[in-house]
Formats: C-alpha cells, structure tokens, sequence
C-alpha cells in the first residue's frame, strides 16, 4: 500500500472506533407521518392555484391566488383582468392591464396560447403584456416543461403580436430569447 492509502485506512479505522465509543448505534426506520407537502418542481401546476401576474415596487412578479379547482390560462386571465385582490394590494401590488370593455376570449392548444381582447394590444405597456403573458404561459405549463416553452399569442384592434414568451416574469419575443450555443 502507498502512503497516502495507509494515511486514509488509518483515518477512517480511527473514525469508526471514536463512533464505536461514544455510543452513536444504528436504528430501524421510524415512521413519523405522512411525506412532506408543498415544494413543487418546475413545469408542475397545482390544480387549487392560480399563478398571476402583477406589478410590484420592484418590477412584474408572480403570486399565487388558491382556487377550489383547476385553473388553465383562460380562468386565470379572468383573474388577472379582475385585478389583485386586498391582501394583494395592501402588499403594494397593483396592474397595469387597462380595463377593457368588450370580452376577452382565451384559447389553448399544446404550449400555445391565444388571447383576443378588445383592445388595440399596441397600446398595451410593456408591464401589461408581460402580465398577460407570464399569466397564462405560468397556468398552461405542463408537467417537465418550463414556462418559456409555452408560446403566447395576444391580438387586438385589428393587430396580433405572436409567438411571446415570458422569461423572468417579462414578455419576450421567442426568438430574441438566448439560445444555448451548440457544444463541440
């Protein structure tokens, strides 16, 4: 044997011996409940929440809303369009989606989603979209994908604004996003 791997035997006899004296035992698995709830992996959607987007001091961020059932894009936007609630405004947290007067129709396809409004969607901010966008990519993700997998669609006033994605809570046109360059 080298030196080093006799350094290292000697080592590790010398830890299991001071494990050995000072009382330290094995023990069977001990049942203490139910496995912990609450933490949720990317690309997994809670059935009882909805994820919307609002503006806050320090830019656009997400909350969660509880619901008593699922919620996909189309009863999220809903949501958004109805504002931030009390608890939501008390933590600063306002919109900045104009009101809208006319229907807002919501349809989804596989990592798509359209959303008509009566509204010319050029004059929406760059705040507005990205709540619109974020909302209903963050609602339709399924489970494995990211958020900026799911392409959003917003028309109005006779224009349509295609393939946005929300990126770090902001709209971005799919393809300005940074792609991985190719490894050789």
């Amino acid at each position: 044997m080298t030196a080093r791997r006799l350094r290292h035997a000697a080592l590790t006899a010398a830890l299991l011996t001071a494990l050995a004296g000072c009382g330290v035992t094995t023990t069977d698995v001990i049942d203490v409940g139910q496995p912990a709830t609450g933490a949720k992996r990317q690309g997994e959607v809670n059935a009882a929440e909805a994820k919307l987007y609002f503006m806050s001091p320090t830019g656009v961020t997400q909350v969660t809303r509880q619901a008593k059932a699922k919620l996909g894009a189309e009863d999220a936007i809903v949501l958004l369009l109805e504002g931030p609630d009390e608890d939501q405004r008390i933590r600063g947290l306002y919109t900045d989606v104009p009101k809208m007067k006319g229907e807002v129709h919501v349809t989804t396809g596989t990592l798509r989603v359209s959303i008509q409004m009566p509204y010319n969607v050029l004059r929406l901010s760059p705040v507005a979209r990205s709540q619109f966008v974020c909302t209903a990519a963050a609602n339709e993700v399924p489970r494995g994908r990211q958020i900026h997998d799911v392409k959003v669609e917003l028309s109005g006033g006779g224009l349509v604004i295609s393939d946005l994605v929300c990126d770090s809570n902001n709209a971005f046109p799919a393809a300005k996003l940074p792609t991985p360059a190719p490894s050789h």
